[in-house]
């Protein structure tokens, strides 16, 4: 084990091709880091909505050149948590996955009790549950799909850190953890790591055992937090570029300005982010310029 008590992979400072309005998107960098590791069989994710964490999972299967088969579950229609949505969400997600990863991704547009069906026994590796988050649906979905899950399985829970508006992951996570070996994430509404299977990876099951070391725990939340909020500030700083769709039009001047205090803000990060990878990946078995010049590529955008 490193010094930041996992061991690393480039994997973890991808730059998501699908970068889409979602409390989810500070996760991208843990989701590939733990794709390239568990080197999943067959993924399904219930619940994709227009698809950012799905899209990061599988931008990292084609990155790997992994053999996994994708599978993203949902009716596309919305539900009480997300509000209702047109058919343009759908459209275009289905558009953008037959355009980069035709071939091992299937969008499956049916409610997951019905797709359930669809799945042999000891099937899938990575389950990733981010559907309805009520404690009940959050229940009935992991116990429903628990059959399906294979001796090498882990399974994501999104919004374990959510206390609102109807939310019961927390809840049902709380539960749930103390029945498997597990981590946590509290940043980007929270994120649950569960080992289901007894055959994981070594490098999983050495984050899974940090619930045992608190500094090495600190150190792994803070590299995925910073890397996630680096990716997070690029989003807003290409919402920020974009001319206005409605409304009067923005002068080239105030447009400026506004670029110029999101450039600061990003820099003042970046100094951040460098400084954070140079202390804590310094025992890292490769040289710490490559993952620098990965998180220096998070910041470089054409207008």
């Amino acid at each position: 084990m490193t010094l930041i008590g996992i061991e690393p992979n480039m994997a973890m400072f991808i730059r998501p091709k699908r970068l889409v309005d979602s409390a989810w998107i500070g996760h991208a960098p843990f989701a590939a880091w733990l794709t390239a590791m568990a080197r999943p069989r067959r993924f399904v994710e219930l619940g994709t909505h227009r698809g950012m964490s799905y899209s990061t999972f599988c931008q990292t299967v084609l990155a790997e050149q992994l053999l996994t088969k994708c599978h993203a579950v949902d009716t596309w229609q919305g539900d009480e948590h997300s509000g209702a949505y047109g058919e343009d969400v759908y459209e275009d997600l289905s558009s953008f996955n037959a355009r980069h990863f035709a071939g091992f991704s299937h969008l499956m547009r049916t409610g997951f009790d019905e797709a359930v069906l669809s799945f042999a026994d000891g099937s899938i590796d990575l389950l990733h549950i981010d559907g309805l988050h009520t404690y009940e649906a959050v229940r009935h979905d992991f116990e429903t799909w628990l059959p399906k899950l294979s001796d090498r399985a882990i399974v994501l829970f999104h919004d374990t850190a959510v206390r609102e508006r109807g939310f019961g992951v927390w809840r049902y996570w709380n539960e749930i953890s103390l029945r498997y070996p597990h981590f946590e994430f509290e940043h980007a509404s929270g994120l649950g790591v569960l080992q289901v299977g007894t055959e994981v990876a070594t490098s999983i099951r050495q984050l899974l055992d940090l619930g045992q070391d608190v500094e090495g725990a600190r150190r792994v939340k803070a590299i995925f937090s910073g890397l996630g909020d680096a990716i997070v500030q690029r989003h807003e700083l290409e919402n920020a570029s974009r001319p206005p769709v409605h409304g009067a039009a923005v002068s080239v001047e105030l447009q400026a300005r506004a670029l110029a205090v999101v450039n600061g803000a990003l820099a003042y990060r970046l100094a951040q982010s460098e400084s954070m990878v140079r202390r804590l990946a310094g025992s890292f078995s490769w040289r710490v310029t490559r993952p620098l010049r990965a998180v220096r590529g998070l910041f470089k955008w054409r207008y």
